[in-house]
């Protein structure tokens, strides 16, 4: 079975474990609209589910919206117990679930990821975790690592990387200064929505306070003419025709539909449907993760959302080619984009960080530090190639079967190739 940590609680199982049910939104009508979602959850605790026991798994997809959700009754029978979800078909999720017994949350999972498309999906066994809830815990994202902070049995925890840390307050000249007894290389520093994190001596990116889903910012944007929508955690503002129409209106809630989310906005004549697939800008090529449409006026008006960044952040990729050189060893290659502007990860030989600047029409990367380890001849001209690849890169793409190619060089050539890790 499939074990996945469970740092933190999206909204719609947080409601699930408070003891809130979360309906799903309407069901679409037409067979082709609708793709199921199927598998087992259970626990590797030898205890038994008792009869008052009941199961909770949901699936959440973009911008908060609720997919799908199925209420498990055990009826007597113990774990695992096998599920089945529909959900709309085109539409990426993340599955969670819980057991509930009298009411109270005693295992939980998160974070079960599956991407858009149209043919049935088949997450296997997953294995739920204890629930120990914290207290007055606040969300954020250092770099793309999620962290938890907040109170267990009246200590103050930091949960990161899987690991739960005890802290204690320390004296500090401004806001809220937290070090693990005894380990001053470990240590939690909060001021406003920002924490500084080092974890044994390990500093980790700027942590931020993690937006609700369906109040993260989002931008949407198209050309011939020029246009625009920008979302922010309480408006919505759409610009067009270069600037000559601007119309600003609370955020909408999201609708989902097979394929697409939709934001409705009768106050500005407009309505903006968003489709999980790549789009390239039509002025530079950049590659956006969204397929835009803007209805406006009753115009139709195509364009591309989402930030590029993220498609570079989105996964941790492993380098399935350099040029057209055999690789030594690919299992050790590997790369890391960490917002904001940060690269890591691993040459075959020696660790490698540095920066990346990525532009509305390019992708260009700083100079890459190492450690100083030194290899075989074989993994160290792997190296210098892999080095001298990133020094050329002048943009990227996505390929359809989801492949990472930098390109670059004189002749526009593609340098390197790489894929996110296979499921486990």
């Amino acid at each position: 079975m499939r074990r996945v940590s469970a740092l933190s609680l999206v909204p719609a199982l947080a409601l699930a474990v408070a003891g809130v049910v979360v309906p799903a939104g309407p069901a679409p009508a037409q067979a082709d609209d609708i793709r199921p979602v199927t598998g087992t959850i259970g626990y590797q605790q030898r205890i038994a589910l008792p009869p008052e026991a009941e199961a909770i798994v949901v699936v959440e997809g973009r911008f908060g919206a609720m997919l799908g959700e199925t209420i498990l009754d055990p009826d007597g029978r113990q774990v695992p117990l096998p599920f089945e979800i529909t959900v709309p078909s085109g539409l990426s999720g993340d599955l969670s679930a819980v057991i509930r017994v009298l009411g109270d949350a005693r295992w939980v999972l998160e974070g079960v990821t599956f991407e858009a498309g149209r043919n049935p999906v088949d997450l296997g066994g997953l294995t739920l975790e204890p629930v120990t809830p914290l207290a007055f815990a606040a969300e954020y994202v250092c770099g793309d690592i999620p962290v938890s902070v907040g109170v267990l049995d009246g200590r103050m925890v930091l949960r990161v990387e899987g690991r739960e840390i005890m802290l204690e307050q320390v004296r500090a000249a401004s806001g809220a200064r937290y070090e693990a007894p005894g380990e001053a290389d470990t240590l939690v520093w909060n001021k406003g929505d920002t924490l500084t994190l080092r974890v044994d001596g390990r500093d980790f990116p700027e942590c931020t306070r993690r937006p609700a889903a369906e109040k993260a910012p989002y931008r949407a944007q198209g050309n011939e003419p020029g246009w625009h929508v920008t979302l922010t955690a309480d408006s919505a503002t759409v610009a067009a025709d270069y600037g000559d129409i601007t119309r600003e209106v609370p955020r909408p809630e999201v609708q989902v539909m097979p394929g697409a989310y939709q934001f409705e906005m009768p106050q500005a004549g407009a309505a903006l449907r968003i489709e999980e697939s790549i789009c390239h800008d039509d002025a530079t090529g950049m590659p956006h993760p969204d397929t835009a449409r803007l209805t406006l006026d009753g115009r139709s008006l195509r364009g591309c959302g989402g930030a590029p960044a993220d498609l570079l952040t989105e996964h941790l990729w492993r380098i399935t080619a350099i040029g057209g050189a055999e690789l030594v060893e690919p299992e050790r290659l590997s790369l890391n984009f960490l917002p904001p502007d940060r690269v890591a990860g691993s040459s075959g030989c020696n660790r490698i960080i540095g920066s990346f600047n990525l532009t509305g029409e390019s992708l260009q990367f700083g100079t890459m530090g190492s450690t100083m380890m030194a290899c075989d001849d074989p993994l160290m001209a792997q190296e210098r190639r892999m080095l001298d690849a990133l020094e050329q890169v002048t943009r990227f793409d996505i390929t359809p079967d989801g492949t990472l190619i930098l390109i670059g060089g004189p002749d526009g050539d593609v340098l390197l190739e790489a894929r996110p890790p296979a499921p486990d």
